[in-house]
């Protein structure tokens, strides 16, 4: 990533968009598809991988537990050599960060290994995001013992383990839906089937539909019943199959920032990739933003938005199985006509920071009127409140370390708010982007420039 001022001036686009984008590969399916090539019985070579601090702690992991990898940045792609469930090192210390994906599924893939003593920790964040439900499940069924170095239920922990047994497994995924699928991508290796009940009636299941499908990728089916909340997992040969070569697909998360983009300055964005087929259920975003008053030409390997009306539409829409997009919608809501109200985030609280929180506080800079719930926001955007804040001078967005929030704000920075090509709005801590995403701002600059990216 390019050094970048911090707070970060946008500078707005101010003609009609016109280019293409490709976007870095999914987080989610990468850090999935690491821990699945280091479980397999080869070595597997991850292609279009994303190179960004959430992939590199998960890379990092398994070099600290002994694992052998190969890394091409230039050429975007890894190679890691499959252990078959062996884990090298018995004892370690490991540092997760701020990712949650990391800790969840590297805290389960460790309790394979019977015997070994793991110590791990992360950023002050981290040590307040939800892992209880996952700890609790490995404890009662006997995969390992946890001591707590801190607040209960949190991180800083130290994993004895045992190796997983099998057999029945409660979980409780309702604080993130990745303490379902670390479960379930470990449970192969158990000493006979594994049946996971999870509690409760409501989970997110796009990233469990799409663990599913990974692990089958890698030649281990499972058998899931959504309206029981149950599943099973075979055990006796763990991914037998698993490819040579696995391409990772765009990030349909970061998808939603260039297709919300064209909507914020006219004009038109391809965006390279993307697909009806995607693993990932945060491109269901697309179609909350035809309901606002895009076009979207959905062709088989790239997707075409443009803004084909004046007006746009604020929207009611219930987030909760593809929540990550939420506050893309949230940001341009300033440029919408009527309310925008988002549902279903009630557990976006507990993510890298309270997503509810910051974005209604960012917003009301803009002199943006902002209800909030538990699990709710409603927004009556007011643009001449916006613009009146920002000829006093440039509007600086606090980013609560959070990617997402940086990202969501620097795609309404690109709107001509003052009509006089003059940047209004500035992002604190613009490098949080590298989480996911690190050369974010340099794509939204190389698009100004009328350059394909």
């Amino acid at each position: 990533m390019t050094q970048l001022s911090d707070p970060y001036l946008i500078s707005p686009i101010t003609e009609n968009l016109s280019g293409s984008v490709t976007l870095p590969g999914s987080k989610s399916i990468a850090n999935r598809s690491i821990l699945l090539a280091a479980m397999s019985q080869r070595s597997v070579m991850l292609h279009d991988m994303l190179f960004s601090r959430d992939t590199e702690i998960m890379l990092k992991a398994l070099e600290v537990l002994g694992f052998e990898t190969a890394i091409r940045k230039q050429k975007r792609i890894v190679t890691v050599s499959g252990l078959g469930g062996k884990i090298p090192v018995k004892e370690a210390s490991i540092d997760i960060g701020n990712s949650g994906t990391s800790a969840r599924m590297i805290t389960a893939f460790l309790c394979i290994q019977a015997g070994g003593i793991y110590h791990l920790d992360g950023d002050a964040p981290m040590r307040k995001r939800p892992i209880k439900g996952l700890l609790d499940a490995l404890e009662n069924c006997g995969a390992a013992e946890v001591i707590y170095r801190g607040e209960p239920g949190f991180f800083p922990i130290t994993l004895k383990t045992r190796g997983y047994p099998g057999g029945s497994i409660q979980a409780d995924a309702s604080a993130s839906s990745q303490i379902l699928s670390a479960l379930m991508m470990a449970a192969p290796f158990a000493q006979k089937d594994t049946t996971i009940h999870v509690l409760g009636d409501k989970m997110r299941t796009p990233y469990v539909t799409m663990t599913l499908d990974m692990m089958e990728q890698f030649g281990q089916a499972g058998a899931c019943d959504f309206s029981t909340l149950t599943f099973n997992i075979s055990s006796g040969c763990p991914y037998p199959e698993a490819p040579a070569n696995y391409v990772i697909e765009p990030d349909a998360s970061a998808a939603s920032y260039f297709l919300a983009l064209p909507l914020v300055t006219g004009g038109q964005l391809t965006i390279s990739g993307l697909s009806n087929s995607q693993l990932q259920g945060d491109i269901e975003f697309a179609d909350v933003l035809e309901a606002v008053g895009a076009e979207i030409q959905r062709d088989v390997s790239d997707w075409t938005l443009s803004k084909p009306q004046t007006t746009l539409y604020g929207v009611t829409q219930d987030f909760y199985q593809f929540s990550d997009t939420f506050l893309t919608l949230a940001a341009i809501s300033p440029l919408l006509s009527g309310r925008t109200q988002i549902t279903g985030i009630e557990h976006t609280r507990m993510q890298e920071t309270d997503r509810i929180r910051a974005i209604a506080t960012e917003l009301k800079k803009l002199g943006q009127n902002v209800t909030e719930t538990a699990g709710s926001l409603t927004i009556e955007p007011d643009l001449q409140a916006a613009q009146n804040i920002a000829r006093k001078g440039p509007i600086e967005i606090d980013t609560y370390e959070d990617h997402r929030v940086a990202m969501s704000f620097g795609i309404l920075g690109c709107y001509d708010l003052l009509e006089n090509g003059k940047p209004w709005l500035a992002i604190r801590d613009p490098l949080c982007c590298s989480k996911t995403f690190p050369e974010f701002f340099n794509v939204i600059e190389a698009l100004r420039n009328n350059l394909v990216v």
